[in-house]
C-alpha cells in the first residue's frame, strides 16, 4: 500500500495548461496549442503554493518561476509535508508530464491522434503513445516493493481548456509474486481558475491488476494489520481507519479475492498565487 501512495508523489503536473482553441485534429497542432496555453498561464504567475492531502496526510509545496532554455518553468523551492509529498506542478519537469517544451517534440514524433472521447462531460483529444521507450513522458514511480515499467501511454487533453485531464499507463509491475501487467490511471477533476492558475482540486489515481500481488505473505501482512488495528484504543483505531479510508476496504476486498484495484484520492484545500514562500 505504501508503494501505491508513493506512486502519487509528483504526479499532479497535469493542470499546467491554459484555455486555447481545440479545433485541430493533429498531434502537432494540439501540442502547439498546449505551448501557447502554457505560456498564457505562466505569464501572470511568479510563484504559487499548493496545499493538498491524501489519506489524511497533508503537504504544502511551493514553486517559483525560472527561465530555462528561454522558456518559463516552475521549480519546487520549498514546502513542508506530513507523509507523502504530492506536488501539483506547473511544468517544472518533476511531475507526471514534466516540462511541456521537452515533452512536446516527443509527442509530435511518437504519439498518434486517436480521436475524441468524453470525460465527465468534457470533450478530450486522445493522444496515444504505443512505445513509451521513445518518449520522455515521466512515468509514475512505483516505490520499494513494486517496480513499474510502462510500455504504452495515453494522454487525454481537454479540447476546450487544453488541460490534460487523464493519463493512462499500461506496463509491467515486478513484485515478489512475479511480473504482472498493471494499468495506472490518473484523473484530474474539479479544475478551477485561481488567479489565472488552473488547478485540479480533485485527483484520483487508480492502479488495477493488483490481485496477483496477494500471495500468502501479503495475506499474512493484512491479517497482522487487522490484528494491530483491533488492539488499538478505540479512538486511535477510528483515527487510523479514517486515515486509511477507502484504501483499507480495497485491501480487504483484494485479500478476499473480490477486488483488483487500489484508488487513492488527492484533494486541494488551498492555493496561493504570487504570495511568496509559505513561511512569509
Amino acid at each position: 500500500m505504501r508503494s501505491i501512495v508513493r506512486t502519487l508523489s509528483a504526479t499532479l503536473a497535469l493542470g499546467a495548461l491554459f484555455a486555447a482553441s481545440a479545433s485541430a485534429q493533429s498531434v502537432a497542432d494540439i501540442v502547439e496549442q498546449m505551448y501557447e496555453a502554457y505560456e498564457a498561464q505562466a505569464s501572470g504567475i511568479d510563484d504559487y503554493t499548493i496545499v493538498q492531502s491524501a489519506m489524511g496526510m497533508a503537504s504544502t509545496t511551493y514553486f517559483v518561476k525560472e527561465t530555462v532554455d528561454g522558456h518559463s518553468v516552475f521549480v519546487q523551492r520549498g514546502g513542508s509535508a506530513q507523509g507523502a509529498n504530492m506536488s501539483f506542478d506547473l511544468g517544472s519537469g518533476d511531475g507526471a508530464m514534466g516540462n511541456i517544451y521537452e515533452i512536446g517534440p516527443d509527442l509530435i514524433a511518437h504519439a498518434r491522434y486517436a480521436g475524441r472521447e468524453s470525460i465527465d462531460g468534457a470533450s478530450v483529444h486522445v493522444l496515444q503513445i504505443d512505445d513509451l521507450s521513445q518518449v520522455s513522458l515521466a512515468q509514475p514511480p512505483a516505490g520499494d516493493d513494486m517496480e513499474f515499467q510502462a510500455r504504452t501511454g495515453t494522454v487525454f487533453v481537454d479540447a476546450d481548456l487544453m488541460v490534460p485531464r487523464r493519463l493512462r499507463f499500461v506496463g509491467d509491475a515486478t513484485m515478489p509474486t512475479g511480473v504482472h501487467e498493471v494499468t495506472v490511471q490518473i484523473d484530474q477533476g474539479d479544475i478551477r481558475d485561481v488567479q489565472g492558475l488552473l488547478v485540479p482540486f480533485h485527483t484520483t489515481m487508480q492502479v488495477s491488476g493488483l490481485q496477483a500481488m496477494i500471495d500468502p505473505e501479503m495475506q499474512a501482512q493484512l491479517r497482522e494489520m487487522e490484528q494491530q488495528l483491533e488492539q488499538l484504543p478505540p479512538e486511535q483505531r477510528q483515527m487510523m481507519e479514517r486515515m486509511l479510508g477507502d484504501q483499507l476496504e480495497q485491501l480487504r476486498q483484494m485479500a478476499a479475492g473480490t477486488g483488483d484495484a487500489m484508488t487513492v484520492e488527492v484533494t486541494v484545500s488551498d492555493v496561493r498565487v504570487n504570495a511568496g514562500p509559505p513561511s512569509e
